[in-house]
Formats: C-alpha cells, sequence, structure tokens
C-alpha cells in the first residue's frame, strides 16, 4: 500500500478556513503526524491541498477482534484494516456519514478519520446505534427534487429538512460542499428525528426531508430515523433527496416499508463520460450510473409514491442532445413524472462555470417536454412572472 499525507500549497491557497475549521482531521494540519486520510484534500474549494506519497517509519502494534496486528504508523484505521486484510467500506472518506464506524477503545468512531495509535483496540464485529454527522436543520419554502410542484407556494415552508453530511460523488461543482466534504455533530436517530419532528410542529408542515451531502449512506441510520419518525407521527410524509446511486430494489423497498412516501432522484447523465465528468466518480462509476437508472425504473413500477427526477444543466456539463436522450428515456418510463432541471451553478472547484440563461433553461425545459414528458419545471436564477412551470431556489 502506498500511504500519502497532506500538503498545503501556498500559491492556490485562499485561506478560507474550511480545513481548519469544518474538516474532521485528527491531527494538526500540514505536518508529519498526518494520518493521510484526505478529508481536508476533498474538502478543499481551491485545490490547494496535495496529497503527497511518505513513508511511515515504523509498525505498531493494534488489536483487531482480539487479534494482534502489526500496521504502519500514522495512518488511519480504515487503512489499517485494509493492511491487515480485512473489508471497510469508505463511502465518503471525510468523516460525514459514519458508514465506515467500528468500535475504537469501547467507542464507535469513523475509520476513515480516526489514526492508529500502540495498543488500540479495534473491534469490527460489535455493532451499536447508528450515528451521523446531521445539520442544517432548516425550513423550506420551495423544497426539493422530490415534493411536488403543486405544493410549492413560495409564501410559507412546505417542509422541514436535514442534511446528512458526507457523499460518495465528488462532484467538482458540488452545490453543497460544505455538507457533502464535511463533518459535523454526530447524532443518533433519535435526536435527529426529535428535532426534525419538534420543527415540523413549529412550522405547521406535515413534510420532512432528507438531503445533504448523501442522505443514503448509512442505510442503517436512514432507516432508524424514518422509523422513529413514523411513531411520533404515522401520518408524516417522508421525502429523500438522493443522487440514487445506492438505491437497489431492496434498499427502495425497505425505505418504502418503513414509511417514505416521496423521493427526488437526481439522475446526472446518461452516459457514462458525461457522468464521470460531473461526479468526478471513477471506480464503480458505470455501477452508480445504472443503479440510479434501474432505481427510478424500479420505482415507478413497484411503488406507489411520488417519484421527481433532478437532471442538471451547464453548458460546459453537459450537452442538450444528451438532455434529450434523458428526456425520451424518461418518457418511456412514465411520461407523467415530474421532473426538474438543475441549473448548475459556479460553485465549489467549478468557479469557472458560466451559469445557465434563463433563456437555456427554458430551451432545455422545451427539449424535454418535447420528449414527451408533461411535468418539466426549471431551476432559474431568478423566477419568471406568468410562466408556468418554474421555479426559484432564491
Amino acid at each position: 500500500m502506498i500511504f500519502k499525507i497532506a500538503r498545503q500549497n501556498l500559491n492556490l491557497c485562499r485561506f478560507c478556513g474550511i480545513c481548519r475549521d469544518v474538516v474532521s482531521c485528527p491531527t494538526k494540519l500540514f505536518t508529519e503526524d498526518c494520518i493521510g486520510c484526505g478529508a481536508c484534500y476533498l474538502a478543499c474549494p481551491y485545490r490547494a491541498i496535495e496529497m503527497v506519497p511518505h513513508k511511515r517509519k515504523k509498525l505498531i502494534k493494534i488489536w483487531i477482534d482480539r487479534e494482534i496486528f502489526f500496521v504502519p504508523e500514522k495512518i488511519t484505521v480504515s487503512d489499517a484494516l485494509r493492511f491487515a486484510g480485512f473489508h471497510v467500506p469508505v463511502p465518503c472518506g471525510v468523516g460525514g456519514c459514519f458508514s465506515c464506524a467500528v468500535r475504537i477503545d469501547s467507542e464507535m468512531r469513523p475509520a476513515c478519520v480516526t489514526g492508529v495509535v500502540e495498543g488500540m483496540q479495534i473491534d469490527t464485529k460489535t455493532k451499536s446505534e447508528p450515528v451521523r454527522m446531521v445539520s442544517g436543520f432548516s425550513p423550506h419554502i420551495v423544497g426539493g427534487v422530490g415534493t411536488p410542484y403543486v405544493l410549492k407556494n413560495y409564501k410559507r415552508p412546505v417542509e422541514v429538512a436535514c442534511f446528512l453530511h458526507g457523499c460518495n460523488y465528488r462532484c467538482p461543482q458540488c452545490q453543497n460542499h460544505v455538507m457533502a466534504f464535511t463533518g459535523g455533530v454526530a447524532m443518533t436517530p433519535e435526536t435527529v428525528a426529535e428535532i426534525l419532528n419538534q420543527m415540523k410542529v413549529v412550522y405547521r408542515v406535515e413534510r420532512i426531508a432528507f438531503s445533504g451531502g448523501e442522505c443514503t449512506l448509512n442505510r442503517e441510520f436512514l432507516i432508524e430515523t424514518i422509523k422513529c419518525l413514523k411513531r411520533m407521527d404515522n401520518d408524516v410524509r417522508i421525502h429523500v433527496d438522493t443522487n440514487g446511486s445506492l438505491l437497489t430494489s431492496d434498499y427502495i423497498d425497505e425505505l418504502v416499508n418503513t414509511g417514505m412516501t416521496d423521493i427526488g432522484i437526481d439522475l446526472k447523465a446518461l452516459s457514462l463520460n458525461t457522468f464521470t465528468r460531473i461526479t468526478a466518480v471513477s471506480e464503480g462509476a458505470e455501477r452508480y450510473l445504472k443503479t440510479t437508472w434501474n432505481a427510478v425504473k424500479y420505482i415507478l413500477e413497484n411503488h406507489d409514491i411520488f417519484i421527481g427526477i433532478g437532471i442538471p444543466y451547464n453548458r460546459d456539463l453537459i450537452s442538450k442532445e444528451e438532455i434529450r436522450a434523458m428526456g425520451r428515456r424518461l418518457a418511456q418510463m412514465g411520461a407523467d413524472v415530474q421532473v426538474c432541471v438543475l441549473d448548475y451553478r459556479p460553485a465549489f472547484r467549478r468557479r469557472d462555470l458560466s451559469p445557465p440563461t434563463v433563456a437555456e433553461m427554458v430551451e432545455v425545459r422545451d427539449i424535454l417536454r418535447g420528449c414527451g414528458l408533461t411535468t418539466v419545471i426549471a431551476q432559474t436564477r431568478q423566477e419568471l412572472k406568468n410562466c408556468p412551470g418554474y421555479t426559484s431556489p432564491w
């Protein structure tokens, strides 16, 4: 295995502070103590952090499931487990989703951003209550991709939402990168459910949304949180906003059976090349793309829940020809499915992008309608009066 450490490029750094103040770094930044987790590298908006190879000087002794192993010093627990021959999925890599959490010295901690130390005891078998980094509890006036358009009145909240940290995509133009690539406050399903339920009462809404990051990472946490909410109010509508990459048929069935009533799925692309360009995912990209499209088809054919589809548009990321091909494929699955065209704006590492013009968004909407889709709306920088089917995120 090749181990690395993080190094700061002062020529690119804009001193935004995200690596210092928000990233779940377990050591002092950019020192020889760096464990090479890469969380700061993933979170940096200016590509000012590099991961460079670095040899570890010695081996240390740790216990994994009561067996002794010798692993390199100053590496992550996830790397130590891989070095010892254990398989540990690390979908987010920033300590946000806790999917990789293992019991470390009697405490559940994310393996991806926890460093190994001499004598550490790691238990990969014992399970405990799931936790996850969650923040951004707030009312939403517009809602998301999975919010029925008829509910959006722009005058009062239509739902309350929370944002679950961590994502398995690496989108350079991520529109919510602080949630996707940082840690936060680790919460239990019951705590999250209690906060959301109280907010639901305060804002007098009957809908609760989960967004992110990617909220379907850490399946157990999401399922348990929905169960808690349904115990508090069995009539509440649960909206899951997702990239769809993990939505196998059994996961979808479990979400619906647990209480999910609405879902919004972002279809990033149709072709693998475009998908890779938008998500910056290489390993597993083909599987993610296929799973997402299959999820849409499976839901439309097997479940009576509301589904909304998000399709991104920016001229530098996806062509109108591919948008048309996506529209045709969706129309074959269900012509009446709600589709929202998302105007991908300059953000994160793609501040060089030019935002789509209103005219472009009108054209893309009309392309999709021309494919036979009957409910197509477009997210634009401004709300257009007397122009049905348009919504503004501001």
